[in-house]
Parts: C-alpha cells; structure tokens; sequence
C-alpha cells in the first residue's frame, strides 16, 4: 500500500492521470506532455516494484483479496486508458493478468465515469 501512496500516485497517477484523463475530461485541460515525461522515471520505477511485489501471486498479499489490491487497482485501471500503459503496465503480463481479474469484480465494474458522472450530478 505504500508503493501506491509514495509512488505510484504521488509523482506518478497524479500528474500522468490527470494530465491524460481527469484534466481533459473533467476540466477541459490539454495534457503538459513535459510533465508526463517528467513522470515517467518514477512510473517506471513504481510498475516495476507493483510487477515485482506481485510475483507469481494471485493477489498483492497472497491468495486472497486485500485493502492493497483495492487500492492499486483503480489506479492502474486508470493508467489503461493513457498512451503510457503500453510501455509501463502492459509489458508487465502479471499485472495486466491481475489488473483483469481485478476489473472483472463487481464492485470496479460498477465504478464508472458514468457513475461517478451520475454521482456527482445527484449531490
């Protein structure tokens, strides 16, 4: 749960999420293509440490699900819709493997932009 907080989001989902989804969807913003490149050192880094953590397993913890899997997922999730998870997530077959398991639970399937869209507009 670390990697997730330390790296992969801070430095990493932060700035290449938002600049590729949440900033041109939600705001309208063009991405900052320095700053992604800026990033990507370090997402390069994280992905591998996320690869590496997760070995052989089923899940980050073992064979069972854990608070580390539902938090890594829903940002790797969004790294699949950047140009940037072909070079850091899909070269990883283990957490792409992982990453599809994880999207086909129930609850990432109901965690949408639509419903979250929905969400929003109902608040």
């Amino acid at each position: 749960m670390n990697v997730n907080d330390w790296y992969l989001f801070q430095g990493v989902g932060n700035v290449i999420v938002f600049q590729r989804v949440v900033g041109p969807r939600v705001m309208g913003l063009k991405p900052d293509e320095a700053a992604i490149e800026a990033a990507m050192p370090k997402a390069r880094a994280a992905f591998a440490e996320l690869a590496r953590l997760l070995g052989d397993k089923p899940f980050f913890a073992g064979d069972a699900l854990s608070l580390a899997d539902l938090l890594v997922a829903p940002q790797l999730a969004f790294f699949t819709a950047t140009p940037e998870w072909t070079e850091l997530g899909a070269p990883h077959a283990n957490l792409a493997g992982w990453l599809a398991r994880m999207e086909a639970r129930p609850s990432l399937k109901a965690t949408t932009w639509e419903r979250v869209s929905e969400m929003a507009k109902a608040a």
